[in-house]
């Protein structure tokens, strides 16, 4: 009886961890994701501020607002987040290290 209770305490404790580890990586790619989103809305500003052409000026300010609104919605689902418990890093430079334990 005592070993399967040690198997099964070590099959929980697996388990536990694997969901652990879950969770940190779809943290993770969240970071990418709106570090990949920051980039993109820089990009976008960028080639608003160079075009000249009238017929690219509507493009331009659509790409822009589409950038900027895929940046905030994933802001706001990583703040979402942070409230349900995981942990959000201060920097970028900290998205590789934000682990939820």
């Amino acid at each position: 009886m005592e070993i399967k209770n040690e198997a099964l305490l070590k099959v929980v404790d697996l388990i536990r961890r694997l969901r652990e580890y879950s969770r940190a990586a779809q943290v993770d790619e969240d970071y990418l994701l709106v570090e990949e989103a920051r980039q993109e809305w820089k990009s976008a500003r960028e080639y608003f501020n160079t075009v000249t052409e009238p017929d690219l000026i509507d493009h331009a300010i659509y790409a822009l607002e589409a950038a900027e609104n895929r940046y905030v919605y994933l802001l706001k689902k990583i703040r979402e987040e942070q409230v349900l418990g995981k942990q959000i890093p201060e920097k970028v430079e900290d998205y590789g290290r934000a682990r939820v334990f």
